[in-house]
């Protein structure tokens, strides 16, 4: 999974050098760029014939990566707290959610809420 996309005058400047007889590893010296980051730009210009960020399939994410991690810190340090105010955590956040969208994420994350039933005592 890649980190960051490069802006189109980085992307525009790899395929230039490339172009202009470069290989991988020269070009990733002298533009100070990973040399997979370099074969992928040159994969997709030769795929695609573009450098351009293409439009990613699916909807994206509500939450991001940080409120995440925030969410599931939140569930594991207090087990027994209530959906609704996980929600109002996120809220604090600026991420608004439902929370049906938190229990996907708890869920993903392998945590799933309920607390364990009282035995009747006769």
């Amino acid at each position: 999974m890649k980190t960051k996309e490069h802006p189109k005058q980085v992307r525009d400047k790899v395929l230039g050098k490339y172009r202009s007889g470069l290989g991988y590893k020269k070009i990733s010296k002298t533009l100070n760029i990973p040399r997979g980051m370099i074969k992928s730009i040159v994969k997709k210009w030769k795929e695609y014939g573009t450098t351009t960020n293409l439009p990613r399939e699916g909807r994206p994410r509500k939450l991001t990566d940080q409120a995440r991690r925030a969410l599931i810190r939140e569930a594991t340090k207090r087990p027994k707290v209530t959906l609704k105010e996980l929600q109002s955590s996120t809220a604090e956040i600026g991420v608004f959610v439902d929370k049906t969208i938190l229990r996907h994420e708890l869920h993903r994350a392998g945590i799933y809420r309920g607390v364990a039933r009282r035995k009747a005592t006769d």
